[in-house]
């Protein structure tokens, strides 16, 4: 009986450890930040130029931004950051090094469809961290980098 409760109760827990989003770590941690920042994503769309057609269409697919950019302290950010990271369940897509700059692009998969991306960047002094609520495809962000000679796997 007490294995049944036991088996239970993980049952309960895990199903309560669900996905979270980018949007909690800006909660939990926007008064650390030099600088945030939400805003509507179609704003972003009015500022493209014309030619920019499939960059556009993807912004359509995408709904709320939200920007923090840590220069004190932003090393012990990082750390928390990468660990809410690990344990929301973001898939890491791509990460590029240079010297002490590195870029990582994170995504918050749900049914197949990309609900949030994140993009961590920092630069040796700084971190700045974007959030992206989206309704994306992998096939969307293909056909996006596909245009940059960038491939997803």
């Amino acid at each position: 009986m007490k294995t049944f409760l036991f088996a239970i109760g993980l049952a309960i827990l895990s199903s309560c450890s669900a996905q979270t989003t980018f949007k909690t770590f800006y909660t939990e941690n926007n008064q650390q930040a030099d600088f945030t920042m939400g805003f509507s994503t179609s704003l972003i769309g009015s500022f493209l130029a014309d030619d920019d057609e499939e960059i556009k269409e993807l912004m359509k697919k995408a709904k709320h931004t939200r920007i923090m950019v840590f220069s004190e302290n932003w090393e012990k950010t990082n750390s928390n950051f990468n660990k809410f990271i690990k344990r929301s369940g973001y898939d890491k897509l791509v990460k590029i090094k240079d010297d002490n700059d590195k870029i990582s692009l994170y995504a918050l998969e749900e049914k197949g469809v990309i609900k949030e991306i994140v993009v961590q960047i920092s630069t040796g002094d700084e971190l700045v961290l974007l959030g992206l609520k989206t309704n994306l495809t992998y096939d969307d962000l293909s056909k996006m980098f596909s245009d940059n000679h960038i491939v997803l796997n």
